[in-house]
């Protein structure tokens, strides 16, 4: 199963989830998108994956609240074009399977992936 862990290095949560996988045995590298963001198609697979758009979206970040985006509407194609060109926008952390996009640091989540590599 191919498995890829998306943050931003400076973000002690992304920190402490990729350090929760490593030590359950993954060896994951640490993509920050902050430095290096997503494009588009990468991004509407893992909105798929996800569920929706929104769900990427880092709505409680300071870089949202700077550019006054917490009430604007926009569309899909929008907001995937947005976070293609601010990691900062993007809801942290990501770790990607062949299958699934957990969105955020959710330990259960993770032990659900973990669980079905080991059945």
């Amino acid at each position: 199963m191919d498995m890829e862990f998306f943050g931003y290095k400076k973000c002690s949560t992304c920190r402490k989830a990729h350090k929760y996988l490593t030590v359950r045995g993954l060896d994951l590298e640490f993509h920050d998108f902050v430095v290096h963001p997503p494009d588009v198609s990468t991004l509407q697979v893992w909105a798929e994956r996800a569920g929706d758009v929104a769900t990427l979206l880092n709505r409680q970040g300071t870089r949202f609240r700077e550019l006054g985006l917490r009430d604007k509407e926009f569309t899909d194609d929008e907001w995937l074009h947005l976070l293609s060109q601010d990691g900062k926008l993007i809801k942290r952390p990501i770790f990607i399977t062949d299958s699934k996009v957990v969105v955020g640091f959710d330990p259960a989540a993770y032990d659900q992936v973990l669980a079905a590599l080991h059945p």
